[in-house]
């Protein structure tokens, strides 16, 4: 009778499990897009042999989820260093010299906004940095290399687009959900993922604030919302399919949590309702809040706490974007049209 062989171990299971894996899967769980050749199973190649560019961006982006970042940034990441690895056909870490990452971002300026090709430009810098800190690269390709940032004003809706948006909800559960969604979104200005993954429990109508868990940056802080707000959540609550604390605050009719891009939807669905020559997305509504609160306080600070900026450099836009006011004010104060009047 011939001896029993050992079972195999879990590895080696694992291991027969994976290689049987259809590829493709096998990629776009790693976040990689197909057509990307595989990348070693080693975070760090070995010393004899040359690193990759798919195998550096893979261990780069598993560094960004290990240093906590926000699913949202690590996908921002994701897109913008895929599309360089397609575009200079994939590789050794060591082709990306200055004149390819050059002609890269100079092919991306014919086809994408400034500001877009800033935020490609961020990423490779942090990206080719990162591999000089970790020994894949010995020099930064792109030491030297600046770009401005362009510096853009944000579109902010008017009062009368924020009413039609309102008006355009109609006295349905759903109806009810996105008039409070809107005056939320308007009034405290929340960004789109903090709205969508509110609780209810976070909500103080006493104090009328938000506990804002886990925002920009995994930043906790702290929301304000008025009474008009504050009438309109209670009658979305009135009919939300699940008010426990716990539960989401904007979900469905059946009570699961709204998608990703659920919000900037149904904020696009009701801009066309409502007829406005725009779309008004979450992030617009976000400037409208600040905007307005600049306007009727003149407080810079009020705007960069309620905003949660680090600093007053983003609330110093709002001031920009306030030029009809300006305009107004200064028709009052004109030195030349006060030295006309005294003669």
């Amino acid at each position: 009778m011939p001896p029993s062989l050992p079972a195999p171990s879990e590895t080696a299971v694992v291991g027969r499990l994976v290689r049987r894996r259809n590829p493709r899967q096998h990629s776009e769980e790693l976040g990689r897009p197909a057509g990307v050749a595989p990348a070693s199973s080693a975070l760090v190649p070995p010393e004899d042999s040359p690193a990759t560019l798919s195998d550096a961006v893979e261990g780069f982006l598993l560094s960004r989820r290990v240093g906590n970042c926000t699913a949202r940034t690590v996908d921002i990441y994701a897109a913008n260093l895929w599309r360089f690895v397609r575009a200079v056909g994939g590789g050794g870490l060591a082709d990306c010299t200055p004149s390819v990452i050059q002609r890269y971002l100079t092919g991306l300026r014919e086809r994408m906004r400034a500001v877009s090709v800033h935020q490609h430009f961020r990423t490779l810098r942090t990206f080719l940095r990162w591999c000089v800190r970790t020994g894949r690269l010995p020099a930064d390709s792109m030491a030297g290399m600046t770009m401005r940032l362009p510096k853009t004003l944000p579109r902010v809706p008017e009062d009368g687009h924020v009413r039609r948006l309102l008006a355009a909800c109609p006295s349905t559960p759903e109806g009810r959900r996105n008039r409070a969604l809107i005056a939320l979104l308007a009034d405290s200005g929340l960004r789109k993922e903090e709205a969508r993954r509110l609780r209810i429990g976070a909500l103080d109508f006493t104090a009328r604030t938000i506990h804002v868990h886990a925002g920009k940056g995994q930043k906790d802080g702290l929301a304000f919302f008025g009474e008009a707000t504050s009438s309109l959540l209670r009658t979305w609550l009135a009919v939300h399919p699940d008010p426990r604390p716990a539960a989401f605050l904007f979900v469905t009719r059946d009570g699961s949590p709204l998608g990703p891009y659920a919000i900037r939807r149904i904020l696009h669905r009701l801009s066309r309702r409502a007829g406005l020559d725009r779309l008004i997305g979450p992030h617009a509504l976000r400037h409208y809040a600040a905007t307005a609160i600049w306007r009727r306080s003149g407080d810079l600070e009020l705007v960069r706490r309620v905003l949660r900026h680090e600093t007053l450099i983003m609330a110093l836009r709002y001031v920009a974007v306030s030029q009809a006011d300006l305009a107004a004010k200064f028709a009052t104060a004109s030195p030349m049209d006060h030295l006309r009047a005294a003669r």
